[in-house]
């Protein structure tokens, strides 16, 4: 009997029977405290989520102050926001984090395609205009059980806006470090098929240099993006839904001196299908090709002066299918069984060419990963998701590998009142190493950051528990999280200026949020705080008890937005705490206290006009070594519906 055939065992005898028509204490109607899909794959709300999930809706994301959208997802609890810039950063160090985990511990979706970098494990944040997003939902804790590879910490999946036919919106903004940005987001009316087509640019501009850094060759860093987005559904004769997705972009960085700085270009096709009904089935394919040139200077004893010049293409390719089977009588699918079948292939190169013309350095791999995933969820009193999943990741760079494991995840809900839940799970987790880290060395600042190609996959394992209550307009949730990771990869210090990929004995994190929601349709308040213990627990005397590099120790964040007829205002103020950017805390980043507020203005026909001012205070910070926060920005942005949405009937003001 095959592992597979066991599983599905033990998930039959440990589910739950299709609960009896009992009363229960859940029989008295609850409202809706936001849905997600992320925990199970299946709609549910976050209040009987049997994992902690945070999300950040369309209207949440369009009154952030944030010029960019990793800024933006600074007030979504459980996303580790490592200082990180996107549109002023080294484009290899824009990398995932949820719940203290560690970098690379977490996986990112957008409209349900692996978005991170397959070559690298880095996030093109450039490529997703903030008005183009339309949610944001994270599962925080252990997800490699139905995410495979990579979501040790946890998935965050994006959705992009859809636009009705032949209506759409124009925006468009300008001041502070934005120098001139416009996106459009149209419905165009295509017969029998209904198409999104999303355009953006994007020029934003300011000094990035830290102090004690600067050099007479100094100028302003100027960051660029450009972005066509085309969405095609089609309603299939036998009830299915087809989905064609392509995108094509390119942004480049000029980080503050000549010679420093970067272009990618990233082009993007993919195609889905859904058909619902009893039993549903989901299809995703995708192919990607990105290409980037990379280039550093000889700072400090040259600043200015080429050093080397890095083009690194990548492809990335994959498939994956869901098929969802009810198990309970009604078919409301409170009762099902998911399996998973996941299949990705990734090839890159990178070479390296001095200032004088000469070959580097030339290195390329091939990476194939595969995994399938069964799963059983159950709602009711006693609700939640039983399953595993096993990954199979073959690796070929400068050496052949392959590595695999069964990641379980137990996850329990228990409704002790209609308004009051709790929780606990349990899961581990596996990270295979990115050809980038096999590979591929490169510069910040001048750090040199050194591949190391005897790297072998992280392996966790997680524990959560916590409780989640919620009343008619308000939800109130808190909760634990603890991970401890296995050969946890990061950078060595061997130098002052020297760092290298290693595998560290073990880390430890235990990770503590409380989050709060009141809302209503003209007021809303969100607030979260975590405070993190993360740390290496096994490894060299030099790095025991050290913490995790771009991991903050505590983060917060408060927002505050209210209506009164056709005047919006919302106050923002976000807090990331001591950060280190190396693994003997040598090199800290300090603390980030943000305040921003917006004023928008919106007439009846659906145009607004608004101000947002980003970090009141003009905090100055580092988000890496090399790297300091955008200052104080006010920006003017206007927004106007095109099409039939500007035509169409005034609606009156709904909050007095």
């Amino acid at each position: 009997m095959g592992p597979t055939f066991l599983l599905a065992a033990v998930i039959a005898a440990t589910a739950p029977q299709t609960p009896s028509p009992s009363p229960s204490p859940t029989a008295s109607p609850l409202p809706t405290i936001g849905t997600v899909r992320i925990v199970t794959g299946s709609a549910q709300s976050l209040h009987r989520a049997p994992q902690p999930a945070s999300v950040l809706d369309g209207r949440a994301l369009r009154t952030s102050t944030a010029s960019a959208l990793d800024a933006a997802l600074r007030v979504l609890p459980g996303v580790d926001r490592d200082r990180s810039n996107g549109p002023f950063t080294n484009y290899g160090q824009l990398r995932l984090s949820f719940s203290g985990a560690g970098s690379d511990r977490g996986t990112l979706f957008v409209d349900g395609v692996p978005a991170q970098d397959g070559f690298g494990g880095q996030v093109n944040w450039n490529i997703y205009p903030i008005g183009s997003v339309d949610r944001a939902e994270l599962l925080r804790g252990p997800g490699s059980a139905l995410y495979g590879s990579g979501a040790i910490g946890g998935a965050l999946s994006l959705f992009t806006r859809i636009a009705a036919p032949r209506e759409g919106v124009f925006d468009a903004s300008a001041g502070g470090i934005d120098r001139g940005s416009a996106s459009l987001i149209m419905g165009v009316p295509t017969g029998p098929t209904s198409t999104t087509l999303t355009l953006a640019t994007r020029r934003l501009a300011y000094d990035v240099i830290p102090a004690g850094q600067n050099s007479v060759v100094d100028r302003t860093a100027i960051s660029t993006a450009d972005v066509a987005h085309v969405v095609t559904r089609f309603h299939a004769r036998e009830g299915g839904e087809w989905r064609l997705d392509a995108l094509s972009a390119d942004d480049a960085q000029q980080d503050g001196r000549p010679n420093d700085g970067f272009a990618r270009s990233q082009r993007q096709l993919a195609l889905s299908w859904l058909r619902g009904g009893r039993e549903s089935i989901a299809v995703n394919a995708y192919a990607r090709a990105t290409t980037i040139t990379n280039l550093a200077d000889r700072y400090p004893t040259l600043p200015g002066a080429l050093l080397y010049t890095q083009h690194v293409p990548t492809s990335d390719a994959g498939v994956r299918v869901r098929w969802d089977v009810p198990l309970d009588a009604g078919g409301t699918g409170s009762d099902a069984l998911a399996f998973v079948v996941e299949h990705r292939m990734v090839s890159g190169r990178s070479d390296q060419i001095s200032f004088a013309g000469l070959l580097q350095a030339d290195v390329s791999g091939t990476q194939r990963l595969d995994g399938v995933a069964l799963q059983r969820a159950w709602q009711g009193r006693l609700g939640g998701v039983v399953g595993a999943r096993y990954d199979r990741v073959a690796t070929n760079a400068l050496g052949e590998r392959e590595a695999g494991a069964l990641s379980p995840r137990v996850a329990l809900r228990y409704d002790a009142s209609p308004a009051t839940a709790v929780r606990a799970a349990y899961g581990t987790g596996l990270r295979a190493p990115y050809l980038n880290e096999l590979v591929r060395s490169f510069r910040i600042g001048n750090v040199l950051q050194q591949n190391n190609p005897a790297l072998v996959p992280e392996r966790s394992r997680s524990l959560q528990f916590g409780f989640d209550v919620a009343a008619r307009e308000s939800r109130l949730a808190v909760d634990y999280t603890g991970t401890r990771v296995q050969n946890a990869i990061g950078f060595q210090t061997i130098s002052p200026t020297v760092q290298q990929r290693a595998n560290f004995g073990r880390t430890a994190t235990d990770a503590y949020t409380a989050e709060y929601e009141r809302g209503s349709l003209c007021t809303r308040i969100r607030a979260f705080g975590t405070v993190q213990h993360d740390r290496v627990i096994v490894g060299s005397p030099a790095q025991i008890g050290k913490r995790l590099a771009y991991v903050p120790d505590s983060a917060a964040s408060l927002g505050v937005e209210r209506t009164v007829r056709a005047l919006t205002g919302a106050l923002e103020v976000s807090y990331s705490g001591p950060t280190f950017s190396d693994d003997l805390e040598r090199q800290p980043l300090g603390t980030a206290l943000l305040v921003g507020g917006r004023l928008t203005l919106r007439s009846a026909s659906g145009a607004a006009i608004s101000l947002a001012l980003d970090n009141l205070a003009d905090t100055r910070y580092l988000t890496s070594v090399d790297r300091q926060g955008p200052p104080s920005s006010l920006t003017l942005r206007l927004s106007l519906p095109v099409g039939a949405r500007a035509s169409g009937s005034v609606r009156p003001w709904v909050c007095g």
